[in-house]
C-alpha cells in the first residue's frame, strides 16, 4: 500500500469519527444517520474477537450508555475500511463525547443496511 494510499484511509477514519461526534452531539435520531457511519458503530461496538478491541468496545459502550441489545450483528464481510473506521471509533470517540451521550437513541426501528458509502 503506498503512503498516499494510507493517508487516504486515515482521513476517511477521522471524518467517520467526526461524523458520528457531531451526530451524537447534535442527539440526530440514529434512523438519520449516514450508513457508513451507522455500521462503523455499530462494528465498533459488536466486536468480540480480540480481547483488547473487546475492552474497548465494552468500554465505549459504557461511555456511550448505549444499549445495544437491539443493535443488529451485521452479516457480512466488511472491508479494511470499514474495519479501520470501526477502530478509530473504539479508540477515540469516548475522548470526544460526554458520558451517556448514547442514551437518547432509539435502535428500534432502525433500517440497517449490508452496504456502506465508504469511498
Amino acid at each position: 500500500m503506498k503512503s498516499n494510499e494510507i493517508e487516504h484511509l486515515i482521513e476517511i477514519e477521522r471524518a467517520t469519527l467526526r461524523k458520528c461526534v457531531n451526530l451524537l452531539q447534535d442527539r440526530t435520531p440514529f434512523v438519520d444517520w449516514p450508513d457508513d457511519v451507522r455500521n462503523a458503530l455499530i462494528l465498533a461496538v459488536r466486536i468480540k474477537d480480540e480481547k483488547e478491541e473487546s475492552y474497548k468496545a465494552f468500554r465505549t459502550v459504557r461511555h456511550l450508555r448505549l444499549e445495544i441489545g437491539n443493535l443488529p450483528v451485521l452479516d457480512k464481510e466488511f472491508t479494511l475500511v470499514e474495519r479501520r473506521c470501526a477502530e478509530r471509533i473504539r479508540a477515540d470517540l469516548i475522548k470526544l463525547v460526554k458520558l451517556g451521550a448514547a442514551e437518547y437513541l432509539d435502535l428500534n426501528h432502525v433500517l440497517f443496511y449490508s452496504d456502506s458509502n465508504f469511498d
